[in-house]
């Protein structure tokens, strides 16, 4: 599932005026209110889009942060320019290390020693955190 903006959630683009946005609030808040039918996560997630959107200097903290795309949603990069798609694939590289050293220890089992093998799986284990940390770490 796609993350949304707090653009999207009150259903305007970026470059939308305060009031778009209030316009944006008031329909998406009758559509989402408990009274109406509407689920209180909701209009909760609708409120708490408004109470930034709403407000100017808010509103421009939050774009700072999020970096979107020319369509309007959040964008492919991450805020030091790595594509989404290289921190995949260094991800992907090391899990593909990990399962490399799972396999080599059940041979490596047979063959050598146990605790050989154990050090390997050992080693494996550790990979998947610290892999996840340095794909996703800013530089």
């Amino acid at each position: 599932m796609v993350p949304l903006s707090l653009y999207d959630v009150l259903g305007v683009p970026p470059t939308a005026s305060h009031a778009q946005i209030v316009t944006a609030y008031r329909r998406a808040a009758r559509r989402t209110h408990p009274d109406a039918g509407g689920s209180e996560s909701a209009f909760r997630l609708v409120s708490m889009a408004y109470e930034v959107l709403g407000d100017t200097d808010r509103r421009r903290d939050y774009d700072r942060r999020i970096p979107l795309s020319p369509a309007g949603g959040v964008a492919d990069r991450t805020a030091d320019g790595v594509t989404s798609r290289a921190v995949r694939r260094r991800y992907l590289t090391m899990m593909a290390v990990c399962v490399t050293l799972f396999v080599l220890a059940g041979s490596v089992i047979r063959f050598v020693s146990v605790p050989a093998a154990l050090a390997m799986m050992l080693v494996a284990a550790v990979i998947p955190p610290v892999a996840a940390i340095i794909a996703n770490r800013s530089r």
